[in-house]
């Protein structure tokens, strides 16, 4: 189970002014009544493949104060798909400009609020259990089968499988960099015959492959590749490229040297 630890989030929530970090935004993270209502946002991604994820981070720096921002959840989801308007250098100025003011000391309230804000980004992942699993219970019944009911919007993370894309960084970062290339491509069109097609994407992935890209056997590489080479080329802007003999992005072995 990894999330932030509880000083790290008490600090983020005195610093928030508990309010929304997004410029122009006044939504509360705690409503008046205390129900927490706003969430913790990764600058750089905690998983492989999330949103501005860098493999050179440790664990501990992905849950640092530094890495983390407290938005509301409608702005959270802004960030984390917009992420060619919301680079990891424009968060850290939005961060640095919302929290420069903000108060150094905890309230016993504010802590409170803390608690809550750390169990709802808390992440539980199994990884090739083959005994059985308790979690932070002293008395747990053992079981060969644990389902997990999970209230968030967000299910248990899934630990791509060894020998699977998921599982090597460098094809991850290439196969997000043509996702990437992709929603820029759709994003640049002005004609509007593409507006909102770069959202579809993920979409198209998984129609394609009937599950996550991620968690296919590394094998399948070069089909998930051709895919997104295929979607990109599609592309109006890709299609001026190629009329023009420009290459819309270039090759796996080219692109890590």
């Amino acid at each position: 189970m990894t999330a932030p630890s509880l000083p790290t989030i008490k600090t983020l929530f005195a610093r928030s002014k508990n309010q929304c970090a997004f410029p122009g935004c006044a939504a509360p993270i705690a409503e008046s009544s205390g129900t927490v209502t706003g969430e913790v946002c990764h600058i750089r991604a905690l998983n492989a493949g999330g949103p501005r994820y860098d493999p050179n981070q440790t664990q501990e720096e992905r849950n640092a104060a530094t890495n983390l921002i407290l938005m509301c959840g409608r702005h959270h989801k802004i960030i984390d798909t917009e992420t060619e308007a919301f680079t990891v250098g424009r968060l850290q100025s939005i961060k640095h400009d919302h929290e420069e003011k903000g108060v150094a000391e905890i309230s016993p309230a504010a802590a409170r609020i803390a608690q809550q804000l750390q169990a709802s980004c808390g992440d539980v992942t199994i990884v090739g259990n083959s005994g059985n699993v308790a979690i932070q219970s002293p008395g747990a019944i053992q079981a060969h089968t644990v389902t997990i009911k999970n209230t968030k919007s967000k299910g248990p993370s899934i630990q791509p499988p060894p020998s699977s894309i998921g599982a090597a960084q460098a094809k991850v970062a290439y196969c997000q960099h043509l996702i990437d290339r992709y929603q820029e491509y759709q994003k640049a069109d002005k004609t509007g015959k593409s507006d909102f097609k770069y959202m579809a994407i993920h979409q198209a992935l998984k129609r394609k492959f009937g599950t996550s890209w991620k968690l296919l056997g590394e094998e399948r590489f070069d089909e998930v590749v051709a895919f997104l080479h295929q979607r990109i080329d599609a592309t109006i802007l890709g299609k001026l490229n190629r009329g023009k003999g420009r290459p819309n992005y270039s090759a796996f072995e080219n692109w890590r040297s």
